[in-house]
């Protein structure tokens, strides 16, 4: 594993997950207004619903990503690749402790722990302040293994879905060239 590809990889990896958050963000706030003007949910089921799409948008656009860099530069190190989202998830832990695990730097975090910590009795005011500060870092540490996962395979993905394209264009280049 080379140390400066895998510090490349942390500093993209970085970009990614925080422009993630940042795009989740605002899906999930048009999403939540849509909602609340066709018809009125408590917070509970409001936090669910937000769970969900900063789940599921984060992860989304995360195995975009990868499949895009993995298809861009048609290689990809699975060690490496796992190895510089890991390493960029310690800046992005740094940032969303700053920033109290919002749902704009750390996608769901902040949602999953509360629900797990407070069940169906949440509130603003119990997610906030009383969910213990552990289970945000440990819930942090489980989205962060599922964003390397899923990154790394996409990446794997695209990286072969480029070689397939590349080995079909040259056996075309090579049928035209012997039927000239």
């Amino acid at each position: 594993m080379k140390i400066k590809s895998s510090a490349t990889d942390a500093l993209f990896a970085l970009f990614y997950l925080i422009g993630a958050c940042l795009i989740t963000m605002l899906a999930e706030a048009l999403a939540s207004y849509i909602i609340n003007h066709i018809v009125v949910l408590s917070y509970p089921t409001l936090t669910v619903i937000r769970m969900a799409i900063y789940s599921v948008g984060v992860t989304a656009l995360m195995g975009v990503m990868g499949y895009y860099e993995g298809y861009r530069e048609a290689y990809c190190s699975v060690s490496e690749s796992l190895a510089g989202v890991l390493l960029a998830a310690i800046p992005h832990l740094l940032l969303a402790m700053l920033f109290r695990f919002q749902g704009f730097i750390s996608g769901s975090v902040r949602f999953t722990a509360g629900l797990i910590h407070n069940g169906w009795d949440i509130t603003y005011d119990n997610l906030v302040n009383e969910t213990p500060y552990w289970l945000f870092v440990l819930i942090f540490a489980a989205y962060a293994a599922v964003y390397a996962a899923t990154f790394t395979v996409a990446k794997y993905l695209g990286a072969q879905k480029r070689v397939i394209d590349r080995a079909d264009l040259r056996r075309e280049e090579s049928e035209n060239s012997t039927h000239a």
